[in-house]
């Protein structure tokens, strides 16, 4: 009898024990989702793309989109799946993967994609979507529902995105899975942005800037990845700086010469920066330009911002970030002038070593024997140089017409082929080519070559003094005379080769 007591009492114990760890199970068991939306995103492998780019997105300092998505909520978020975002990077120039986004400005646009599929304050269920349905983003703009024939969602995009897979619960939301990334109108405005190129040449009021750059080869390079800043000078700054050069430069044609093309192409790169910047980003400074060694000033006037070049004058920013693929534009009311460019001006207003001698009577002689040696010697001297001309005077000219006897009283004297030769060989033996010599170049025992081929010699014991290569020593009696081709030296003997 104790032995089936025994047992009767060891079934019952066992039979209450599991009866109340059954009881105890059931009430272990959760109620619903136990994963925040980020977390549910995070254990889906097609979503891994997604939490990667929440991560990149979150890279910048002023973004905390899985802080976000993993607070209170409620959220509905529509979330691309891997093979979404595989397609979004195909379609992007020079986005191979996520980690090209790189850059501050190209994390805030990954940033700016991602609100665009989230709805803050509601877990809208399939159930509670209608056809045609609006519904705000987190990125402000709109996406649209569609459930004819199955559930997609429109963009900004020609595109839909369809729902795989609907009421993905978590704590705090539910999420839809979509098989395309949704794009806002503020993100394809920047996808179709064009160049900066394509920018100068989309705007009309910037085609002589256009032809500049065609002109002097910067189309690649303004067409590159940059980025770039341009501050954009208008057509009328063209115009403006056309009409400061005076009757000999009427239009971009007149910039034939090599010397002159490479003086346009740097004043060009002088208008750009190799970096971003927006008319936020200004404040006052120096700054360095694409034209190696030259800088830019910007400087505050009237509760904005001047640009300041090598010129007295600054140029005004009368247009601000107008946004390309590769960069920024600003569009100023004046060509920027860097120093070389001034200097090219200067010598505009300079004359020339045939002009300055023309205009000064006592080498009246030497402009005489520059035209009777027919040697085209004129028109060689007024080109772009630079030459260092020893000029005889007139005194100089009627000494050595003296020495040469009755023969030559005049320089018409010098009429036939040979003597007008002999002539052309006295006056290039006193041209240095190739170089403005100025008197702090020259040292004492100098030997220089001159453009007949002689050699002459400098003498600086006592004064400046000029050897030929008879021995006579020229003295100069005017030194430094500055040309916008050279520098003149006047002496007061003819020299003469061997």
């Amino acid at each position: 009898m104790k032995n089936i007591l025994q047992f009767a009492t060891l079934i019952f114990l066992v039979t209450f024990n599991t009866s109340c760890s059954d009881d105890d199970d059931s009430n272990d068991i959760p109620s619903g989702p136990t994963l925040n939306i980020v977390q549910t995103a995070a254990s889906n492998d097609d979503l891994s793309s997604l939490v990667s780019a929440l991560t990149v997105a979150d890279q910048n300092a002023d973004s905390d989109l899985i802080g976000a998505l993993s607070g209170d909520g409620p959220f509905t978020v529509f979330a691309p799946t891997n093979d979404a975002f595989s397609d979004l990077l195909g379609s992007l120039d020079n986005f191979n993967s996520l980690s090209d986004f790189d850059t501050e400005e190209e994390r805030e646009l990954l940033g700016t994609i991602l609100q665009y599929h989230v709805i803050a304050g509601a877990a809208a269920m399939s159930s509670d979507l209608s056809d045609g349905q609006t519904i705000t983003t987190l990125q402000g703009e709109n996406i649209t529902v569609n459930i004819d024939g199955g559930v997609s969602i429109s963009d900004a995009t020609s595109t839909e995105a369809n729902v795989t897979t609907a009421n993905v619960e978590a704590t705090n939301g539910v999420i839809h899975i979509i098989d395309k990334v949704l794009l806002p109108q503020e993100i394809i405005d920047v996808i179709n942005q064009g160049t900066l190129v394509d920018i100068v040449v989309g705007a009309e009021n910037l085609s002589i800037l256009e032809d500049v750059v065609v002109k002097v080869g910067l189309v690649e390079t303004l067409n590159s990845d940059g980025p770039f800043t341009v501050f954009a000078p208008t057509n009328d700054a063209f115009v403006a700086l056309l009409d400061s050069l005076g009757d000999d430069y009427n239009s971009l044609d007149d910039f034939d010469t090599e010397e002159e093309i490479d003086l346009l192409r740097n004043i060009v790169l002088y208008h750009v920066l190799a970096a971003n910047v927006l008319s936020t980003d200004l404040s006052e400074t120096t700054v360095e330009t694409a034209f190696a060694g030259n800088s830019l000033d910007v400087i505050p006037s009237g509760g904005t911002y001047v640009i300041g070049d090598a010129s007295d004058t600054n140029a005004n920013i009368t247009a601000v970030d107008i946004l390309a693929s590769n960069g920024v534009a600003h569009i100023i009311d004046k060509v920027l002038l860097p120093q070389a460019a001034i200097d090219f001006v200067n010598s505009l207003s300079t004359p020339n070593i045939v002009e300055i001698a023309s205009n000064d009577e006592s080498l009246s002689l030497l402009v005489a024997a520059l035209v009777q040696a027919d040697a085209g010697l004129v028109e060689l001297l007024q080109t772009d140089g630079p030459f260092t001309v020893f000029a005889p005077t007139n005194d100089a000219f009627a000494a050595l017409l003296d020495t040469l006897g009755p023969d030559y009283n005049s320089l018409e004297d010098f009429d036939t082929e040979e003597e007008k030769a002999l002539l052309a060989s006295v006056l290039t033996y006193h041209v240095v080519a190739v170089a403005a010599v100025y008197s702090t170049d020259l040292t004492d025992g100098q030997m220089v070559e001159t453009a007949q081929g002689g050699m002459l010699t400098v003498d600086l014991d006592g004064g400046v003094f000029i050897i030929d290569e008879t021995g006579a020593a020229a003295s100069v009696t005017a030194a430094d005379i500055t040309a916008s081709n050279g520098v003149i030296h006047i002496i007061d003997q003819v020299l003469l080769p061997n």
